[in-house]
C-alpha cells in the first residue's frame, strides 16, 4: 500500500503578491529659525503615502517529515526558506505652500523581502491513496529592507540641503497560514501546489533633513522624519518534493503507518585521498530576471526571460559559462564563471518608480544593454556520507562549502519620453524629448558559505542540491544561490564524459552611492542548466 510517510526534500517556485501597498514617511518640523517660516510647509510636503507593491517571483527548497497515522489522515512539520527578490517602490511628489513661498518635495521609497522562510506544522486528508489536501500554518521569518532618498527645495531662500537617505535592513519573525495539496507521481515523488499568507509585521527608521544658509553654512531648519512599512502578502507557489526510501516504513493492508521506519540507513566510510579528479563542464545558463536596476536613484523593473533575449534583442545574445571541479577525496575546489550580454528594448523595460521631478512624461520607452558575470571559487569538504541497505549501490553524502562569488553589472540606460523632460535628481541630459542616463560598471565581491547533498543512485548517475547565502554587507547587502540538477557519466571512444540537467537561481542585492545617487542591482537571476564535460 502507498502511504505519505517519511522524511522528503525538495524545491519551489512561486509568486508573491502584497497585502499592504504602501510604504508611509512621516515628518516633523523640530527646528526652525528661517525668516520665511518655512518649517511647518517643510514637514507636510515631506509627509505622505507611496504605493509599492511587495511582488515578484522566488526560489527555494523545504524538508519535511509526514505521519500518516491513519488510512485518510496525515500530520507533518516542514521548514523551507525562499530567496525572495520580492520588491516594490514609487516615487513621492509635493509642492507645499508655506509663508515665505513654497516647498517642493521630491523622494523615492522602497522596500524588499530579500528572503523568507517558514516552520509549519500540517493536517492532511487523504481524498485517495496518492493526492492529499492539506491546512497549514506556523512560523514565518524574513530579511526585510526599506530605503528612502528624499530631496526637498526651499523657494524663494538661499537654504540648501543634501538629499535624505535613509537604510534599513531587519530579520523579522512573523506568522503564517494558508493549505494546499499534493500528489504522488511515483513511490518516492510528489509535486505540490500551495498558498500561503504571511504576516512580518512592520519595519521602520527616522533620519533628519537639515538646511543651512548656502552663504554663512548655519544651520536653519530640521525635520525629523520616520519611513514605515508593512511586510505582509501572499504566496502562491508549485514544488517537488523527494521521499527516501529509508524512512518509509512498510505498509500491509491499510496506508496507516508507524512512526519511524525500521532503521536501514548505516553510515558509509568518507571518501579516501587517492588520486585527483578533474572535471571541465563548459554549460548552457538560460537566463531569466526579475528585478530592478538601479541608475542615478531610479529602478528600473527588468522583468525578462531568455524569450526576450531571442525575439526584443537588437543583437544576439552572447554568453559564455562553464564549471571546474579538482576533487580527492573527501577535499574539493570549484570554480564557476558565467558572463553574458544581453540587450532589452521596448515593453520589457518598465519604469518601477517614476520619476518625481520630470514635469511632462505621457509615456516612457527604452534600451538597456546589460553586460552580466558572476564567478565563485572556493572549497569543499565532505561531512558526512550514508548508505540505503536496501540499496548497496547508492550512497548519499552532505559537503560544506565556503568561498568568494564576484559580481560585476555594466549598464547603459537610454529612456525616451514622449513629451518635455527635466529631473534634477537623476541629472539626466536632455535632447529634445530623449533622456539618456548611464550607470556605467559596478563591481563586487561577497564571502559565501554553503551546504550541498550530493545522492548517487548508482556509479555515475548522480543527484546535487546546494544552496548558499553571502554578501553580509561586506559586498553586497545579501546574496543567495540555489541549485538542483542531474548528471549521468557516459563513454565515447574512451574518454569520459558527464552529462547535465539543471536549475539554477541567484538572488542579488547590492548597491553603491555615488554624489548622493544609488546605483545598483536587485534582482533574481535563474534559469534552467545544461551542459556536457569532461572527467579526468
Amino acid at each position: 500500500m502507498f502511504t505519505w510517510t517519511g522524511f522528503y526534500m525538495g524545491m519551489n517556485f512561486g509568486h508573491a503578491w502584497t497585502g499592504s501597498d504602501p510604504i508611509a514617511v512621516a515628518s516633523a518640523n523640530v527646528f526652525d529659525v528661517t525668516a520665511g517660516g518655512f518649517g511647518p510647509g517643510s514637514a507636510h510636503g515631506a509627509s505622505g503615502l507611496v504605493r509599492a507593491r511587495l511582488d515578484d517571483y522566488y526560489f527555494g527548497g523545504q524538508a519535511g517529515y509526514n505521519w500518516q497515522f491513519t488510512e485518510k489522515f496525515l500530520a507533518g512539520l516542514e521548514a523551507n526558506i525562499q530567496g525572495a527578490g520580492v520588491r516594490g517602490g514609487g516615487g513621492l511628489a509635493n509642492v507645499t505652500a508655506a509663508p515665505g513661498g513654497f516647498a517642493v518635495t521630491s523622494a523615492t521609497l522602497r522596500r524588499s523581502l530579500e528572503y523568507f522562510g517558514t516552520i509549519r506544522s500540517r493536517l492532511g486528508y487523504a481524498v485517495t491513496p496518492t493526492i492529499l489536501v492539506y491546512a497549514t500554518g506556523g512560523l514565518a521569518y524574513g530579511g526585510v529592507n526599506v530605503t528612502s532618498a528624499l530631496a526637498q527645495s526651499l523657494t524663494p531662500s538661499l537654504l540648501i540641503a543634501d538629499v535624505a537617505k535613509g537604510d534599513l535592513y531587519e530579520n523579522r519573525v512573523g506568522w503564517t497560514i494558508g493549505g494546499g495539496g499534493e500528489m504522488a507521481l511515483g513511490h518516492n515523488l510528489s509535486a505540490k501546489l500551495e498558498y500561503l499568507y504571511y504576516d512580518l509585521g512592520s519595519a521602520f527608521f527616522a533620519n533628519p533633513l537639515a538646511f543651512t544658509d548656502v552663504t554663512t553654512g548655519a544651520l536653519q531648519l530640521i525635520n525629523a522624519m520616520r519611513v514605515s512599512a508593512r511586510f505582509n502578502g501572499h504566496l502562491l507557489r508549485m514544488g517537488f518534493n523527494y521521499r527516501f526510501d529509508w524512512s518509509i516504513p512498510p505498509t500491509s493492508v491499510s496506508a496507516a503507518t508507524p512512526l519511524f521506519a525500521s532503521p536501514e540507513i548505516a553510515p558509509a566510510e568518507q571518501s579516501a585521498f587517492a588520486d585527483w579528479r578533474i572535471l571541465a563542464l563548459p554549460y548552457l545558463w538560460a537566463i531569466n530576471t526579475n528585478g530592478s536596476l538601479i541608475a542615478r536613484n531610479d529602478a528600473i523593473g527588468t522583468d525578462t526571460t531568455i524569450i526576450d533575449a531571442f525575439t526584443k534583442s537588437s543583437s544576439f545574445p552572447f554568453a559564455f559559462m562553464g564549471r571546474v571541479e579538482l576533487s580527492n577525496g573527501p577535499l574539493s575546489f570549484y570554480g564557476d564563471f558565467a558572463w553574458a550580454r544581453l540587450r532589452f528594448a521596448g515593453s520589457t523595460l518598465k519604469l518601477r518608480s517614476p520619476v518625481a521631478d520630470i514635469a511632462i512624461a505621457v509615456s516612457a520607452g527604452g534600451r538597456l544593454r546589460q553586460t552580466l558575470a558572476i564567478g565563485e571559487a572556493g572549497v569543499a569538504y565532505e561531512l558526512a556520507r550514508w548508505k540505503f541497505l536496501g540499496a548497496p549501490s547508492s550512497s548519499t553524502a552532505l559537503d560544506a562549502y565556503a568561498g568568494l562569488r564576484y559580481g560585476y553589472l555594466g549598464l547603459d540606460l537610454t529612456m525616451n519620453a514622449l513629451g518635455v523632460a527635466n529631473s534634477q535628481l537623476l541629472d539626466l541630459e536632455v535632447v529634445g524629448a530623449r533622456a539618456t542616463a548611464r550607470s556605467g560598471r559596478i563591481q563586487w565581491v561577497d564571502p559565501v558559505v554553503g551546504l550541498q547533498v550530493r545522492h548517487e543512485f548508482a556509479p555515475g548517475e548522480e543527484f546535487r542540491m546546494r544552496g548558499d547565502i553571502g554578501g553580509f554587507g561586506a559586498g553586497s547587502k545579501f546574496g543567495w544561490q540555489f541549485y538542483g540538477g542531474y548528471s549521468r557519466d557516459f563513454e565515447f571512444r574512451g574518454l569520459k564524459f558527464t552529462s547535465l540537467i539543471g536549475y539554477r537561481a541567484v538572488g542579488i542585492d547590492y548597491s553603491t552611492w555615488a554624489n548622493g545617487r544609488e546605483n545598483g542591482l536587485n534582482a533574481i537571476i535563474h534559469g534552467p542548466v545544461t551542459g556536457v564535460g569532461m572527467r579526468f
